[in-house]
Formats: C-alpha cells, structure tokens, sequence
C-alpha cells in the first residue's frame, strides 16, 4: 500500500484515498481482477452490485426456468455428449370412453440393447388413456428440428410398474448405435449432492438444468429423492445426474412453488427401480453393456394386472404435478 494511503485516511480524505486507491489497483494489468465499490457503501458487509448479469436473467425468465440450452455447448464437450442418449418421447394417446385422441410430451433416455426409460404415465398401462403410438426424437436441439431423427418407440412397455412410475419401452431402428446409451448408479443416502437434469421441457429444444439443482435435505421415503430442479412439463421421465454423470433417479413430479422454500419436485430413486426392475439390474451390472439376450422381460412390480392402481388413484396420484403442467402438457393424463 503507498505510504499516502497509509497516513491522514481519516474524515473527508477517505473518499479521495479510496479513489485514488482504486485507480491505481485498477490502472495495472497484474490487478486485473479488481471490482470497485461505490465508496458511500463502504463499511457495509452486503453492498448493493450495480450493474447487469448480462442476458442470464432475462432468459430465466424468458424460459420460465434456468435452462441451459445443449446446443451452445460444443459438441465435443463432454456435457454434450452425455445428452446425446437423451430424447424426446411423443406420444399419442386414446380416450378409452371417447375414442378420442390427444397428444403429450415426455423425456426418456436410451439404455442398452434399445431400450428406452420413462415415467410409466407418460406410457400409462391403466386407467382412461392408452398410448396407441409412440417415438422419440433424438438430437433435437433446435427449434427447427435441423440434425433431428424420430425413431419408432412400442408403445407397450416390455416392464413397468405404475407405483414407481417408470416403464421401459423398446425402440426401433438401433438408436443406440449412433446415440449411446446413459449411466445408471443407485442413489446416494444422505447429504444433499448436487444434480443436472437434462430434459425437454414443455417439449422443447434440449437443455440442462444446474443451477440450485440439488437433493432436499430433508428426504421423503426410501423409494423418493426429492429435488429442486427446475422442470416443466414435457419433464417427466429424464433423469437425474450426480457428479460422476450417472443416472441416480428418474424425475416423475412437479411441486416447486417460487415462494415457497420448503416445496420440492419428486423422482423414484434409482435404488428402488433397480430393486424393482430385472431389466435395469441387468444393464446396471453389465457396466453400460447391453444385457445378453434381447427377448421382452416380464412387468414386475406395479406393472401386474393385480397391483395396478384404479384409474381414480391414479387420478389422484397425478395430481400433485400441477406445476409441471406449463401450458397444459401432461393434463389429458390428470382426466
């Protein structure tokens, strides 16, 4: 510190030293790093910042959410070709009272052998809407669909169980040959990790949610992991990532509420699918190889005719996913 500013840094000089201080730490290249403060601020432990973000802001809002686009990421990044296995599911479903026919957005995710993981809502087995139809979109990346490619999904799950909300549905056309196939790991107990969800939300372009996405520290029952990244519609089914880019639960619910900091969204642990499900056990245990055979496994679970929830408990179960209905997605699967 100049031997000025050292001496008389009382009463009125202060401002100028400060000034003058600042000037000189900000004139060097080796100070670079420096950030001035308005010197009336001086002495407060929290000093209002003026000045802008840039456009981070405006297109939280803009998004309704903190959604990082994966187009912007360089293709070779290893971010972005750990979304590659991630696709949009499209599904077309019939009103089993009116034969009418709506459609919904979900996300699903490949796995080995060309099989393709979602929330068993999204291809529901009960209750008044039957999938007829299903794809998913892989590398959607921009609003014109530009490198987009549909494969053909079954709309029958080869497993599922309903209380667990997943189904695993097989894919055509070996989409993992070019796409790859996602991670799986049982979910971590305790601590509240931190979390990237990479989706399609309200059936958009693919993007990543990191930003405050973490575990709740105050958890539910074993079979949940609550979460606080940020959704929409069109996000059920993708997948929750830890650190080490494995899969460790399956998104299934909205809640978040902005004012209040105690809600939460809600996803099925990988832990408990991996109890539930032969095929995730296999695929899991092969180290992301595809399982041997490829013959259609058995519905385990809530997936048999007997532990299938009437259609007003499934009603009722789809309910609390309010805020995951972001201009109205998903709602034909609440009636």
């Amino acid at each position: 510190m100049p031997a000025w500013l050292q001496t008389n840094l009382t009463g009125t000089n202060i401002r100028a030293a400060l000034i003058g201080a600042m000037g000189l730490a900000l004139a060097g290249p080796a100070a670079a790093q420096t950030m001035g403060f308005d010197p009336s601020d001086f002495g407060k432990v929290s000093m209002p910042r003026r000045q802008s973000t840039g456009d981070a802001a405006t297109q939280i809002e803009n998004n309704k959410g903190a959604f990082e686009p994966i187009a912007e990421l360089d293709q070779r990044d290893p971010l972005a070709k750990m979304a590659k296995p991630v696709g949009r599911i499209d599904i077309l479903l019939k009103d089993n009272k009116t034969g009418k026919q709506s459609g919904a957005h979900c996300t699903g995710e490949l796995l080995p052998g060309d099989y393709v993981l979602t929330n068993h809502h999204c291809l529901p087995q009960s209750g008044e809407m039957t999938p007829v139809r299903a794809i998913i979109v892989m590398d959607f990346l921009t609003q014109d669909g530009k490198g987009a490619k549909v494969f053909e999904l079954d709309p029958k799950p080869v497993e599922f169980n309903a209380n667990l909300d997943y189904a695993i549905a097989k894919a055509k056309g070996n989409p993992t040959a070019t796409y790859g196939s996602v991670k799986l790991a049982a979910t971590p107990s305790g601590g509240a990790p931190s979390l990237m969800v990479i989706h399609h939300p309200a059936g958009r372009p693919k993007v990543m949610s990191r930003f405050r996405c973490m575990a709740t520290r105050q958890q539910g029952e074993a079979a949940e992991l609550r979460h606080r990244c940020d959704t929409l519609g069109g996000s059920s089914g993708s997948l929750l990532y830890n650190a080490t880019n494995s899969g460790i639960a399956l998104h299934k619910q909205g809640g978040l509420a902005p004012n209040d900091p105690n809600s939460y969204n809600t996803a099925t642990s990988m832990t408990a699918l991996l109890q539930a499900s032969p095929l995730l056990r296999k695929m899991a245990g092969a180290g992301g190889q595809a399982p041997s055979g490829d013959a259609p496994v058995a519905s385990s679970g809530g997936g048999q005719d007997g532990d299938q929830p009437t259609s007003t408990e499934g009603t009722r179960a789809l309910r609390g996913s309010d805020n995951l209905d972001t201009d109205g997605m998903n709602s034909l699967l609440k009636n």
